[in-house]
């Protein structure tokens, strides 16, 4: 795991100066106080990029909604919320219309484990955009120190009874299920490659 000495907000910036313009993201938000995180976030993110960053909360007729959100204005930094309950339609009408939303300025889509789930499951191809960029975030906003990386990733075997070489082995195979634990628990081993 590569370690830097602040939080996302600088790794994502990184990346999105390195992967340039069209870039998208995956945040898995805190499970409490998401919000206080998201407005912290949001923040830092526009100080490393030096760019305006915005919320985007699809209404309405999704499609419609978040291709006129996303593209006005276009080259600022965007964190789609509001998508941990879409179905399996919703997540398929993003996928097929996915050019649509195609825009220089980074798309950062702001998901509980659940939602990262669908999206994996509903929309290929959209995931294919986010490729490896799955980033999780402490419940203060920052990145998780190393020691609660590794007391999550505990808890997690202890719950589960595996180990986390098995359940990479597993992911690799596309024998682990879909569930919103082991989702977090890849991203958590740095492995979001295999979600």
């Amino acid at each position: 795991m590569t370690d830097f000495a602040v939080g996302p907000s600088f790794e994502i910036g990184r990346r999105i100066d390195i992967r340039g313009p069209y870039s998208w993201f995956v945040v898995l938000k805190p499970a409490q106080d998401a919000e206080i995180a998201l407005q912290n976030f949001m923040a830092d993110l526009s100080a490393v990029l030096d760019v305006p960053v915005r919320v985007v909360r699809p209404t309405g007729a999704i499609i419609e909604s978040l291709r006129a959100a996303l593209g006005e204005p276009t080259d600022d930094a965007a964190v789609l919320t509001g998508l941990d309950q879409a179905d399996e339609g919703t997540w398929g009408a993003l996928d097929i219309n996915r050019s649509g939303f195609a825009r220089p300025g980074a798309v950062i889509l702001w998901l509980s484990p659940a939602g990262l789930v669908g999206l994996c499951q509903h929309a290929p191809n959209l995931r294919s955009f986010v490729g490896g960029s799955i980033f999780y975030l402490g419940s203060h906003g920052e990145t998780m120190t190393a020691a609660e990386r590794q007391q999550r990733i505990s808890d997690l075997e202890m719950h589960f009874k595996i180990t986390s070489a098995e359940v990479v082995r597993l992911a690799e195979s596309r024998a682990l299920p879909p569930e919103p634990h082991f989702v977090e628990w890849l991203v958590l081993l740095d492995r979001g490659d295999l979600v």
